[in-house]
């Protein structure tokens, strides 16, 4: 084969590469585009204009100049044994100006942005519920009772448990995660396409039960509950960060 036949070949398949990656790009933009846009209950010019204001790109701006250091410190403190100074560091990647505190006071609540603003039938994930569902509750009743909630735990849940899913129209699955059943297994059993909003305590199981998830579904926000030291906690953290390109950000 002459060196012109080589040269050829090579522009070709590079072409093709090309080709390739900008399909895929289009598509997964495009799905980002569509679930942002399917939203009814959401004025999406008044969502822009709030997050053009000046103050909040001042914000972004000062982020920008003291990411490098933010990083370092953050480093630093997963070197030690206390989560809570470590987390005293984790600096906020993203701006929400309405949060909602959504389920029990104390370690069962998370802080949610903008319940109300969720798309028709939009899905809901609570993994690890050990009975104790509060915040499935609160925020099938946040979201205006109408996504369809999905609950898993390694064992069986007792009747008023069961009985509180049957009334939100929700499913149960009885199985651990993700040994026997991964999350994007519940989700194709059930017909869903992505997910809303996705709360996790699995104990440990979330080290290898929340990437592949993220990496092949769209997922708006996570409320994690991260066992280990600091050193485990970052490790989920830079799991986490791989899917930037999908807009994770920490709030």
């Amino acid at each position: 084969m002459t060196r012109d036949s080589n040269n050829c070949s090579l522009i070709t398949l590079l072409l093709f590469f090309l080709l390739l990656i900008s399909i895929t790009n289009y598509f997964r933009f495009r799905n980002i585009e569509l679930y942002l846009t399917s939203s009814t209950n959401s004025d999406s010019s008044d969502v822009v204009a709030h997050y053009q204001q000046e103050s909040i790109k001042q914000l972004r701006k000062n982020a920008l100049l003291t990411a490098e250091n933010d990083r370092k410190i953050l480093f630093n403190a997963s070197r030690l044994t206390n989560n809570q100074d470590f987390y005293r560091k984790v600096v906020e990647e993203a701006y929400c100006a309405q949060k909602e505190r959504i389920g029990e006071k104390g370690d069962g609540g998370k802080y949610v942005c903008n319940p109300k603003k969720v798309k028709k039938n939009c899905t809901l994930i609570s993994s690890g519920l050990n009975n104790q569902i509060g915040f499935d509750k609160h925020i099938y009743e946040a979201t205006g009772r109408q996504c369809k909630i999905l609950g898993a735990d390694i064992y069986q849940q007792e009747q008023p448990t069961r009985d509180a899913y049957e009334q939100m129209n929700g499913e149960l699955f009885a199985a651990k995660i993700p040994n026997e059943i991964t999350i994007p297994q519940i989700l194709e059993k059930t017909g869903r396409i992505d997910v809303e909003f996705l709360k996790i305590d699995i104990e440990k199981g979330e080290f290898t039960a929340l990437e592949p998830l993220i990496k092949d579904y769209f997922v708006c926000q996570i409320f994690i509950e991260i066992h280990g030291l600091p050193s485990d906690h970052l490790r989920m953290l830079q799991i986490i960060a791989k899917c930037v390109s999908l807009f994770l950000f920490i709030f």
